[in-house]
């Protein structure tokens, strides 16, 4: 893993100064960003990642894979990686290379083409144990693995020691998601395991106060290219996913900004409670401030997110042919009932080569309707693509709960079971070959009109709700759930403050003790 832009250094230390001039903290996209605690290739990483390292002398080879503790002494990390005798630490503690445990145990889920793989220690070695969300399809995740070269700045990583850069999740199938690292940030082949997290701070009152991971996924593989033959079922995919699958392969030093696999931690969520059964439930936050608190991310599996899909239907009668990379607008109508207060409901277009139907890569559908209460109609609309010419099917699916069951709809609602002979039918023909070079312009055929009649799927409208930052605030948003239509966000002023600096409360002597302590506990955080 590596950013390749340099880290915002004198930003952070804006930040730390700034924390203590009598600033009134506001909503804000991106109030954290400064700090460099989940972005930006930052060495700052989560309290719940750990290392794995083949054999004892961690301190003479950098790890063989990443992970996250999910218990005292448990943890979970790719089944490819795991196995008995390895040395586990945290990555916030020496870069794995602090205190230590021993892999005694290792267990795996039955299915054969499970990703994942629980680990059991020898001892505790501390830290904040991760808790399992959703995963929903939108920007804003932390992707927490080890540096693949040298930072250019003062606070960039080395190369080995923890790093953690921002992702988006554009696209699904059953047990996978795909991830892409945000501009200038790329994943590399030593981040097998690299657990991705939808949250990673609990706030209090704007301030962070303990760090933790909303842990959605771990990255398994940079995704191949799709094959061009037709009957290539994982040829399927959005304008997203083609960029993606163009970009995949893996430079020199086995890192790559295009799409990665994640393997969904969800799918596996009978598996995890088996073993790991206080990954489901909410951190207890034991502070002088705060007593016995209970804390949940948002999209805490299975905590109070029940609810019905009611109702669902594909309200697009059909769809014209496209040309490959076109995108084709569709359409769908559901009915959510009794909703608990941490219900996410969700919708998602896919699109299957017909001749392998059960196959499906799952794209965003945006609600344009707002949720009203605990039982409400919903429409969704969407935009879909194919990568190779053939002839495809279209259908949708919705989720009340985030996405921890599905109810697949076709044209005729889901009354009488779901159809694959009900669904859309797509024709994806070849693309237009380009002019050559030297071709007079006379001579140029015009090119096809590929664009679609609704916004891209790669726009950022076409996602679930997204990520307020980073982090969850628990003075402000503990106990709401996540809306299917993204919340306007709240305005700040030039600084970020609803005081000015040199008003009531602030000394000239306070931004210097900023900057001291805040490379503190930059320092302290990351040893």
């Amino acid at each position: 893993m590596r950013s390749v832009t340099p880290v915002f250094a004198l930003s952070l230390l804006i930040a730390a100064a700034g924390s203590l001039v009598a600033c009134a903290p506001e909503e804000d996209d991106h109030a954290d960003e400064a700090q460099q605690d989940v972005t930006g290739g930052s060495g700052a990483i989560e309290s719940a990642v750990v290392y794995l390292f083949d054999g004892a002398q961690t301190n003479l080879a950098p790890p063989k894979c990443a992970g996250a503790l999910l218990g005292e002494k448990v943890a979970v990390t790719a089944k490819s990686c795991a196995k008995e005798g390895m040395i586990l630490g945290r990555a916030a503690d020496k870069d794995g290379k602090g205190a230590r445990a021993k892999v005694v145990a290792v267990h795996v889920p039955e299915q054969a083409d499970a990703d994942i793989a629980i680990v059991e220690i020898d001892r505790a070695i501390g830290g904040t144990r991760a808790v399992i969300t959703h995963a929903p399809l939108r920007d804003g995740y932390a992707i927490n693995g080890v540096a693949a070269i040298d930072g250019a700045g003062f606070f960039d990583p080395d190369k080995g020691e923890a790093s953690s850069i921002a992702g988006r999740l554009t696209s699904e199938t059953e047990l996978h998601s795909t991830i892409f690292p945000a501009k200038g940030s790329e994943i590399c082949a030593g981040d097998l395991g690299a657990p991705v997290c939808s949250s990673t701070a609990t706030k209090l009152a704007g301030f962070n106060i303990r760090g933790t991971c909303g842990l959605s996924g771990l990255v398994i593989a940079a995704e191949a290219p799709p094959a061009p033959a037709a009957d290539d079922a994982d040829a399927a995919g959005g304008a997203n996913a083609a960029g993606g699958a163009n970009a995949a392969a893996a430079n020199g030093n086995g890192c790559s900004a295009g799409a990665w696999k994640v393997a969904q931690l969800g799918r596996y969520a009978d598996f995890l409670r088996e073993h790991a059964p206080d990954a489901f439930k909410p951190i207890v936050i034991d502070k002088p401030i705060l007593r016995n608190f209970p804390y949940a991310p948002k999209g805490l599996w299975g905590y109070q997110t029940g609810g019905t899909v009611a109702a669902c239907t594909i309200e697009t009668a059909k769809l014209d042919p496209i040309v490959v990379g076109g995108e084709v607008k569709v359409t769908a109508k559901v009915t959510f009932k009794d909703l608990q207060a941490r219900s996410a409901p969700f919708g998602r277009f896919g699109i299957a080569l017909k001749s392998a139907p059960t196959k499906v890569r799952w794209l965003p559908a945006r609600a344009t309707t707002e949720p009203s209460g605990a039982s409400f109609d919903a429409s969704f609309e969407g935009v879909v693509s194919a990568l190779a010419a053939g002839d495809y099917v279209v259908a949708f699916r919705a989720s009340a709960n985030g996405g921890e069951e599905w109810t697949p709809c076709d044209l005729d609602g889901i009354d009488n079971g779901f159809d694959v002979a009900k669904t859309l039918e797509l024709e994806v023909g070849e693309a237009p070959a380009e002019a050559p070079e030297d071709a007079k312009p006379e001579d140029a055929s015009p090119p096809a009109d590929t664009s679609s009649s609704g916004p891209s799927s790669s726009d950022a409208d076409y996602s679930d709700p997204p990520a307020d930052d980073l982090n969850d605030d628990v003075g402000e948003d503990f106990g709401d759930d996540e809306p299917a239509v993204a919340k306007k966000k709240k305005k700040t002023s030039s600084n970020g403050c609803s005081a000015s600096p040199t008003g009531a409360g602030a000394s000239a002597g306070l931004p210097m003790l900023g900057v001291l302590l805040g490379v503190a506990a930059f320092v302290r955080r990351r040893r």
